[in-house]
């Protein structure tokens, strides 16, 4: 028997499943240039091409809702497979729309379809890892899948300048179907627990099971809270740098870059700790509470006036930081209490910091018209000021329990 490449304790293991959970912010991130371009080729109004990201996004939400629960019961590699066939798919399709709603068809079917890959990479490191090393895998995962974002404007603009807003859906899709074929011919099913039956009703069982335990309920919530913080940033980072800083857009582009790079930083250190015993509430805590503080030093600066480049992007890369190292920590949280449901948690998992993530950036467009740079940090800050009184809550209630 041909032995397979991704083996569970190897780099390429961790860099395929990083690859996965790439897949959905490449495709927002990536797309970001040629809109303008969208909207002149197809005769379309800047709020349609727009609508590109808003259906990719609302078909990601809903995608992991049924990846989750089917993975338990069918496995995790078809329904890997059918979610990647349809991001590769839409992919093609939105390569060659000839009108604006098919383009807007085909992005929804790519985010239906790319909810899979995070949804599944999350629940086959729960399938083969537990405690300690999950939470390391899960670091790796989360540092990998954060490198490529970072570079996905930039490899758009080159893209869009060579080959035009139609290749940079046929590269997504090129990028799907390496995904697929590596999940065909070298990935092995990780379910041990695969009940090969379905329902809704049993659907419904296994979600109010998942909703029901306390612990997993609140660390979906905090995973939440840490995107939405990230995501605020990254909602508003162009109006304050481009707008209220006025600095050039390349300086804008080696902002983005070093506060991604803050994320990534956050998760190696938190692979880094766990290796060395730190307990993930206690990564938790730091994280948030670091956070909040960041978050607190933001809104003074505004408050004060000191608001420049040298005073802004040390607590904006503290903030991006503490979402890299809450992440993983999170995640296990949220993936280790029912094993045999880790599909499901999964797929709440990966929705809910979606959603969190459209409700902050929502807000930060909303707020930062009539505050400014207070639109942008003062949603970050409820985030993580919530995020820390959910977390001294859950605290008090385990030593309650004790």
């Amino acid at each position: 028997m041909k032995q397979s490449l991704l083996k569970p304790d190897s780099i390429v293991f961790a860099v395929f499943l990083g690859a996965l959970v790439a897949l959905p912010p490449i495709s927002i991130d990536m797309a970001l240039p040629a809109l303008v371009d969208i909207g002149d080729t197809l005769h379309a109004t800047s709020s349609q091409a727009g609508f590109t990201l808003s259906l990719f996004m609302a078909g990601f939400v809903l995608g992991p809702l049924g990846y989750g629960p089917l993975s338990d019961a069918y496995g995790r590699k078809p329904m890997l497979l059918l979610g990647l066939s349809l991001f590769s798919a839409g992919g093609l399709l939105a390569a060659f729309a000839p009108s604006i709603d098919v383009l807007l068809l085909a992005r929804f079917a790519q985010g239906f379809g790319a909810g899979a890959g995070m949804t599944m990479a999350l629940a086959i490191v729960r399938d083969l890892f537990k405690g300690e090393p999950m939470q390391r895998r899960i670091a790796s995962i989360t540092v990998v899948a954060n490198v490529a974002p970072v570079l996905a404007p930039s490899i758009g603009v080159a893209l869009l300048a060579t080959i035009h807003w139609r290749g940079i859906y046929a590269v997504m899709a090129a990028c799907g179907l390496l995904c697929t074929f590596a999940t065909w011919t070298q990935l092995r099913e990780s379910s041990r627990a695969a009940r090969t039956t379905f329902s809704v009703a049993r659907l419904c069982r296994d979600y109010a099971k998942v909703l029901r335990h306390r612990d997993i309920t609140a660390h979906i919530l905090l995973n939440g809270l840490g995107f939405g913080w990230m995501f605020a940033y990254v909602a508003g980072s162009p109006l304050v740098f481009l707008k209220l800083l006025h600095v050039s857009a390349l300086t804008y582009a080696a902002i983005f870059a070093t506060t991604g790079a803050g994320i990534v930083a956050g998760a190696t250190i938190n692979g880094v700790l766990a290796r060395r015993g730190v307990s993930s509430p206690r990564l938790l805590m730091l994280a948030v509470v670091l956070a909040a503080l960041a978050g607190v030093g933001l809104i003074s600066l505004e408050s004060l006036s000191w608001v420049s480049l040298g005073t802004v992007m040390p607590l904006l890369v503290t903030s991006t930081f503490c979402f890299g190292l809450a992440a993983p920590s999170a995640a296990r949280g949220a993936l280790e209490p029912l094993p045999e449901l880790a599909g499901a948690a999964g797929g709440l998992l990966t929705s809910v910091q979606m959603l969190f993530g459209a409700a902050s950036s929502s807000l930060v467009a909303i707020l930062f018209p009539k505050l400014g740079l207070l639109g942008m940090t003062g949603v970050m800050t409820a985030c993580a000021v919530a995020a820390m009184a959910m977390l001294v809550a859950i605290t008090s209630a385990r030593r309650a329990r004790q």
